[in-house]
């Protein structure tokens, strides 16, 4: 595994090559955006979910009348990726299809991350490339979780997640963080836009999951001080927030999806997933995420 490190400016960021995970990123104010991973709590930074987002029914998809196994998010979180690409403020990861792989997803494909910085922030870009001779189905997502409280006196609860537009308050009910199972209509979004956080939410449902926003971007911030983060995600039709049950945890995932957990009334058909996108041979799909310090 290899450490990059990426500068703009003032703001600074590390990379891992392994899970092609940004384990620091560092604005202006030098204050660490990026959760440091406690492994008695949530041992990861950030995540990138390829070609499925959360869980699949018993642990496996069907693709072509196949079944394979497959894990929650993929299996992205272990491989080290290659450096194709790198520049003092950025760096373009890939990860290509191996037996090992293919035993789970039986395609040749290339999975290009890139990290790219700015003042205050950074885009995270993905692009899949279908390399098989057949139409391939996939899904992609970011999982990065977020300090928060991100101020000095500051509680959790002293934060709130303030959505774009006006939403209509459905959460997609996943128990455990395993399959949909229903929707509740979540109570605690005030005015349709304003989510004030505490640990009872997530205590209580696990994930909480968002999908066919109007909105897409959503303010990460201090209730009074408005100072945090805002998160874009032009492109993901879904947006999950998380933070592991009954840990207080110090950190927020915001996590946009191009794609869904399995749910329980659906069959196992990978093709038929919410959200998926078929690729046809040699064809491409990019999406991206950007995270600005406020």
């Amino acid at each position: 595994m290899e450490i990059i490190e990426l500068k703009y400016g003032k703001s600074t960021a590390k990379v891992q090559t392994k899970g092609a995970q940004i384990i620091s990123f560092r604005g202006a104010d030098g204050r660490e955006a990026i959760w440091q991973a406690d492994p008695d709590v949530w041992p990861q930074h950030a995540p990138v979910l390829f070609p499925v987002c959360g869980s699949v029914r018993d642990g496996r998809i069907s693709i072509g009348g196949e079944y394979y196994p497959m894990t929650k998010h993929g299996f992205t979180r272990e491989p080290d990726f290659e450096i194709c690409r790198q520049g003092e403020d950025y760096v373009d990861l890939v990860l290509t299809d191996s037996e090992q792989t293919r035993n789970m997803y039986p395609f040749s494909f290339a999975f290009h991350v890139t990290y790219r910085l700015f003042e205050n922030g950074y885009t995270t870009t993905f692009l899949i490339e279908n390399r098989s001779d057949r139409v391939m189905p996939c899904c992609v997502g970011g999982h990065p979780g977020f300090t928060v409280p991100m101020e000095d006196g500051a509680r959790f609860e002293d934060y709130q997640v303030v959505f774009a537009s006006r939403e209509d308050g459905t959460n997609y009910l996943a128990p455990g963080g395993y399959l949909i199972d229903g929707t509740e209509h979540l109570s605690e979004l005030k005015e349709g836009k304003i989510l004030p956080l505490n640990h009872a939410l997530f205590d209580e449902r696990d994930a909480l999951i968002f999908a066919g926003l109007s909105s897409r971007s959503v303010d990460l911030v201090h209730r009074e001080s408005g100072h945090g983060l805002r998160f874009d995600f032009p492109k993901m039709e879904v947006l999950a927030i998380w933070t592991m049950p009954k840990k207080n945890a110090d950190y927020l995932c915001l996590e946009p999806w191009h794609g869904m957990p399995g749910r329980v009334q659906d069959g196992d058909r990978f093709e038929e997933k919410p959200y998926v996108t078929i690729l046809d041979p040699g064809k491409v799909y990019t999406t991206w995420f950007t995270v600005t310090l406020i």
